[in-house]
């Protein structure tokens, strides 16, 4: 074996390896593509329930007809 065939074979094994670990690099990354599509997903439903929340008890806090103090004075009762 000559010094230009033991060249030649180091580089295309150089070459060939580099090839693999980006592929593998690229696949590990489509992988955790999916989790963070599932958690912005959940995120995104979570923030929707607590917006829903939060408007329910700005209602309340806002709410200065007697309708609220009859809540309260039946919450009293119940207790």
């Amino acid at each position: 074996m000559t010094l230009w065939t033991m060249i030649t074979l180091i580089a295309v094994a150089g070459i060939i390896a580099g090839v693999f670990e980006s592929y593998n690099k690229n696949k590990r990354a489509a992988a955790s593509n999916e989790g963070l599509d599932a958690l912005t997903q959940r995120i995104e439903r979570l923030e929707s329930e607590l917006k829903g929340r939060i408007e329910t008890l700005e209602a309340i806090v806002t709410d200065r007809s007697s309708n609220l103090k009859r809540e309260f004075d039946y919450l009293d009762k119940a207790s």
